[in-house]
């Protein structure tokens, strides 16, 4: 007797995909974790995340923009009212970003000034150029950053290692938290789509490079670390 093989929905199918990316990601993490201690690591972190903050509306927008562009598209049908929902989900996180940044030792005009580094850059440059071939390819870094967020257990820990007050983290808190909800509506979004093999490809490979720069932006986070210390041995 054959047992009936079950259909992996588009969610199981792209963490299957991704684990090894995901580990990666996860031992980065960890490895900021224990520099934590680091005043230049949080404030570095607390840089990256108001990086990321701040560019979260403009590629939904964009990804908006380019689902007009396909009318006939039923991808690109669906994701429209997802992503115009999620905008004001989306509001003022940037700033809470900045303030806490600020709050790190970090000045408006550092943050707003500073050339963004090149991990980080690609991370958020990777996308426009996925979206524009299609929309649907920001569903991919949405599982990366929103699916896959801090917990509160890890900022609680990321506290406790710094030494900082709890306001300097407020950001954080605050989508290990909302995050939470965020997550179940990108899954049921995903597995609705009525997805081909090729628009499945698209955001698998958004989900690939989103945690391939995550990594790398977090290992550039670890290196402001001051070189002569035993946590980095």
């Amino acid at each position: 007797m054959f047992e009936k093989k079950l259909r992996l929905s588009h969610f199981e199918r792209l963490q299957n995909s991704i684990k090894l990316f995901k580990s990666r990601c996860s031992l980065v993490s960890e490895k900021s974790l224990q520099l934590a201690c680091f005043p230049e690591v949080v404030r570095e972190q607390a840089y990256i995340n108001y990086c990321v903050s701040s560019s979260t509306i403009p590629l939904l927008t964009e990804t908006i923009r380019c689902a007009k562009l396909l009318p006939h598209d039923p991808i690109a049908k669906l994701l429209i009212p997802y992503m115009e929902k999620h905008i004001p989900e989306e509001q003022g996180h940037d700033r809470i970003a900045l303030e806490d940044f600020i709050r790190l030792g970090g000045t408006k005009e550092q943050a707003l000034e500073r050339i963004p580094p090149g991990n980080i850059s690609a991370l958020l440059g990777s996308q426009y150029h996925l979206i524009r071939h299609h929309p649907v390819a920001f569903m991919g870094y949405l599982c990366a950053t929103e699916v896959n967020h801090p917990t509160v257990e890890y900022v609680e820990n990321l506290i406790s290692i710094s030494g900082k007050p709890r306001e300097c983290f407020t950001a954080m808190l605050l989508h290990a938290t909302v995050d939470i909800g965020h997550k179940e509506d990108i899954i049921t979004t995903l597995n609705s789509l009525p997805l081909t093999e090729e628009h499945y490809k698209i955001i698998e490979m958004s989900a690939f490079q989103s945690y391939r720069y995550i990594a790398l932006v977090m290992e550039d986070v670890c290196k402001v670390a001051p070189v002569n210390n035993k946590a980095t041995a």
